[in-house]
């Protein structure tokens, strides 16, 4: 069968073009054969625009309502099923292509025209025939219960695979934003019931409705195309994942794991983080920020007016960096950039928030006047749960800088009074690998336990120091924590050392070379940066964990209310002269499982940045005020993981 194919579509997309219009006539010559069941099949191609970009794809318009897809190599037929509230093609679409390579997204999405052979050799009558009684046993079954679903036929072996498929928050078909409200930024943190005083969560990890099929597939995943276990780590079960979001720097590639005993525990986990990081890169709950300069704003506060965040108390590079970097300007009170409704913990009020303080994964050339990361943000089962466990992450990187910048000697902790059996595992795991692990009290100003980890490798070699920390109400959880952070990276650091081992010399010597998040813990891989770690190797004195935290434990609540812990933090750090804010980043896949996710800020604390030329504690008031007035006199980059 010949068809002739229509005019190009898009530039350089004649291949596609042709592969849809032969695929077409010969799925509706089949459907008048069969007596035309149902509307008579429409196709559009995947692949050949950006459905990503807002008037890039010229096949908007029909997308939405379309069943039949084609891909390069396959065709996709649906979505369907699903019922009310049902996922489009639209959705389809973008998620397809949120799954594709690095260079076929910088291709589709930098607007570079698709090449190739001008004939479509997968498109043959065999072909046609499989697709079209895939369709017509999909219709049979379109009734079926359950979430949406999208089914593939590879154009090159004929096999089939039925994934489900997730509405997407972003979609302009199926979803309209509308102006935020200031009361859609007030999280409910009343009803937080935990199983018992000691537990800081108010369901277990296993307790969610999570659609591992859905998150996870090849196809339309929303979180990536598949999740990956290493069976070589002796230290834990690791199972990660990883897809490539859009953001201020291009694409990233954003990498989700969980850390547990058990390869179906750290599956959970990988997707418990996945989701965490799914929100807190863009805003997807269908709300339109505000969008005005500061000073606007701040006029209006004192007229009565929504309170404003001023991004200062936050903290800013320095001037050299924002004269040097490309990436980054001054933030310009005169300048409208967006906002994001939030609320004052404090003092029990909504309170805007620039943004780019909130979703780390998008910005504005407007309001680039600092990159953040995903410090403070935090899912759990309630709002409160989320709020809690955001702000202990806040406070744990605060301590640590402080105790780091400030060259402080930090308390060690005597490992041998823990009575979790997990914390001797943890132990005897690292061990095994030929590492010492040693734990720290490194609290600054504030009572809460934080909890800083080392591991040091014995004979001295490449991957010598794997830092990490962690804060809670617990001492003992905060102390296995901090020890399962280590544990997660030293089974692999010699070997990053090694391969990047040039590369981490010349940072050694040069610290402006490091501007990479693996960058920091890495560097401290290198035998030769032990001195600059002293004060956390200087052989001193170990106390007791209850001794350690003795006063903690006086005061800690000891209720099933989960309100009371996280009254007690916000006062203490209120008390520390600190507003407390929460801003709401649930997605609409999150709150059907049960989910909840909150961006946390406490301005003045100091923040985590990673790049040596972006660090933004080394110039505010609260590393000298805290840490000392020698604080941050000769820096040296800090290890964080």
């Amino acid at each position: 069968m010949t068809v002739t194919a229509p005019p190009r579509e898009t530039p350089g997309a004649a291949p596609l073009a042709e592969g849809r219009a032969l695929l077409q006539a010969a799925l509706r010559r089949r459907w008048t054969d069969g007596g035309r069941p149902g509307p008579a099949p429409h196709v559009v191609p995947l692949g050949a625009a950006d459905v990503l970009t807002p008037g890039a794809d010229p096949h908007a318009d029909e997308r939405p309502a379309a069943f039949f897809h084609l891909a390069a190599r396959a065709v996709l037929l649906g979505p369907w099923g699903g019922g009310t509230g049902a996922a489009c093609g639209q959705c389809l679409a973008m998620r397809w292509q949120r799954l594709r390579t690095r260079s076929e997204r910088e291709a589709l999405e930098g607007g570079a025209e698709p090449v190739g052979a001008t004939g479509w050799p997968l498109v043959t009558a065999h072909a046609a025939d499989a697709v079209w009684a895939a369709a017509r046993a999909v219709a049979a079954r379109a009734g079926l219960p359950g979430p949406s679903r999208v089914t593939r036929i590879d154009l090159a072996t004929l096999a089939l695979v039925t994934v489900p498929l997730l509405p997407e928050p972003l979609c302009p078909h199926c979803v309209t934003p509308r102006p935020a409200r200031a009361e859609d930024g007030v999280p409910d943190l009343s009803g937080a019931v935990k199983p018992e005083p000691g537990t800081y969560r108010v369901r277990p990890t296993g307790a969610f409705t999570l659609r591992p099929e859905a998150l996870a597939n090849p196809v339309c995943g929303a979180l990536g195309a598949r999740t990956h276990l290493n069976p070589a780590s002796t230290t834990t079960a690791p199972v990660s994942g990883s897809n490539f979001v859009r953001g201020y720097a291009g694409l990233n590639d954003v990498t989700w794991s969980g850390q547990g005993d058990s390869y179906a525990t750290s599956r959970t986990l990988a997707f418990l983080e996945g989701l965490e990081r799914y929100a807190g890169t863009h805003n997807r709950r269908g709300l339109l920020p505000v969008t005005a300069s500061y000073r606007d704003l701040a006029r209006a506060a004192r007229g009565g007016g929504v309170g404003v965040l001023d991004p200062a108390d936050c903290g800013f590079y320095a001037p050299e960096t924002y004269r040097d970097d490309p990436m980054v300007a001054p933030f310009d009170p005169d300048r409208p950039i967006p906002w994001l409704h939030g609320y004052s913990l404090r003092d029990e009020r909504p309170v805007l928030v620039p943004a780019r303080l909130v979703h780390y994964g998008a910005g504005l050339a407007a309001d680039n006047f600092v990159f953040e990361c995903s410090n403070g943000c935090a899912t759990g089962g309630h709002p409160a749960e989320a709020v809690l466990h955001g702000l202990l992450e806040l406070v744990e990187r605060d301590a640590f800088l402080v105790a780091w910048y400030g060259r402080r000697t930090p308390g060690r902790i005597d490992l041998a009074s823990c009575r979790t059996p997990a914390i001797r595992a943890a132990l005897d795991r690292a061990a095994l690998l030929g590492y010492d692990v040693h734990a720290y009290d490194t609290r600054a100003d504030l009572p809460v336990p934080v909890v800083t980890a080392l591991a040091v490798r014995r004979d001295g070699g490449p991957g010598l120091l794997s830092f990490g920390a962690a804060a809670g109400f617990d001492p003992e959880q905060t102390v296995a924590g901090a020890l399962g952070e280590v544990l997660t990276y030293i089974p692999h650091l010699a070997f990053q050392v090694g391969e990047r081992r040039a590369e981490l010399d010349a940072m050694a010597d040069d610290f402006g070379l490091v501007r990479q998040l693996r960058d920091h813990a890495q560097l401290y891989g290198l035998p030769r940066m032990a001195r600059h770690a002293e004060t956390f190797l200087a052989p001193s004195p170990a106390r007791p964990l209850g001794e350690v935290f003795a006063d903690w434990e006086r005061v800690r609540p000891r209720t099933t209310d989960l309100g009371d812990d996280l009254r007690l933090l916000r006062d203490e750090l209120a008390g520390a002269g600190h507003d407390v804010l929460a801003v709401v980043q649930t997605t609409p896949e999150q709150r059907a499982a049960g989910l909840h996710t909150v961006a946390t800020l406490v301005p003045g604390l100091l923040p985590l940045d990673f790049g040596w030329a972006r660090q933004r504690a080394l110039l505010m008031p609260r590393l000298r005020a805290v840490g000392g007035q020698d604080a941050g006199r000769d820096p040296v980059p800090h290890p964080f993981p």
